[in-house]
């Protein structure tokens, strides 16, 4: 796997089989939610990688599955991409069976309502 291969592979002492399941599933996540945005995808890689390096030592296996786990089901579940249609100016959201199948309300709001919500 690409991902694995490049990102936690490369200077790293972590020999755990679960460890390296939770990240390549957070890796296929970041693929998915990212597709568009190669910069996005290799910076999440890189410094989850980082993160796993410096707290390999700190962290028990459980925990470093459990908080993988956690953030692949935030970046699955909890972030929606969204493209510019240039023609209408309008913001088009890109939302997949993974978001609706949380149960959560989707509250899609725009660029200027974002910002009349902020104190």
């Amino acid at each position: 796997d690409h991902c694995l291969g490049n990102a936690l592979a490369q200077n790293m002492a972590i020999r755990s089989r679960r460890i390296a399941c939770a990240y390549r599933d957070f890796c296929r996540a970041v693929q998915t939610t990212f597709a568009a945005d190669r910069f996005a995808q290799q910076q999440l890689r890189l410094e989850t990688a980082r993160t796993l390096r410096k707290h390999v030592y700190q962290m028990s296996e459980d925990a470093l599955v459990a908080d993988l786990k956690s953030g692949t089901d935030m970046i699955r579940y909890e972030i929606i991409q969204a493209s510019l249609n240039p023609e209408t100016q309008n913001y088009r959201a890109h939302i997949n069976q993974d978001h609706i199948s949380k149960g959560r309300v989707l509250d899609l709001l725009g660029p200027d309502e974002m910002l009349k919500q902020k104190p």
